[in-house]
């Protein structure tokens, strides 16, 4: 539940800066500006307003809702770490080609890329709350 909520405020703060005042909606972007360099050519606009994260980071927070939504393959967090290097060498790739100029800004590529990373992140972080929640719980004495 909570990878949904996280995974959907990017989306929803463009629709909150547009219904509310200026002030409320600033604090919402203010709260995504530590994550993203959010470059306006790199920027989604939903209902006519720019998003607070530019295309892949809001890919990556669209992959936490996936995964949260379909959390499969429930992977173990050693497979969660190779997969993760899998999806960041694609993403770093995308990356690359895109600032070298071998090709242009491509949202589609960005999305999709920051959805694979965001999927298996999170991925990794349900393995991580599995493996801690079956931990027998260890007793400790106060002597």
């Amino acid at each position: 539940m909570l990878l949904c909520l996280v995974g959907v405020a990017p989306f929803l703060a463009p629709l909150a800066r547009r219904v509310t005042s200026p002030e409320t909606g600033e604090l919402l972007y203010l709260a995504f500006a530590p994550v993203c360099h959010l470059k306006p050519e790199r920027t989604l606009a939903l209902a006519g307003v720019l998003m607070p994260l530019c295309s892949r980071c809001a890919g990556i927070f669209a992959g936490f809702v996936t995964a949260a939504l379909f959390p499969r393959p429930r992977w173990s967090v050693r497979a969660c770490l190779g997969y993760g290097f899998v999806a960041s060498v694609i993403m770093l790739a995308d990356v690359i080609t895109q600032d070298l100029g071998v090709r242009p800004l491509w949202h589609p590529a960005r999305l999709v890329t920051g959805v694979l990373w965001g999927h298996v992140f999170a991925l990794g972080i349900l393995a991580l709350a599995r493996e801690h929640l079956a931990r027998p719980a260890r007793l400790t004495s106060s002597a």
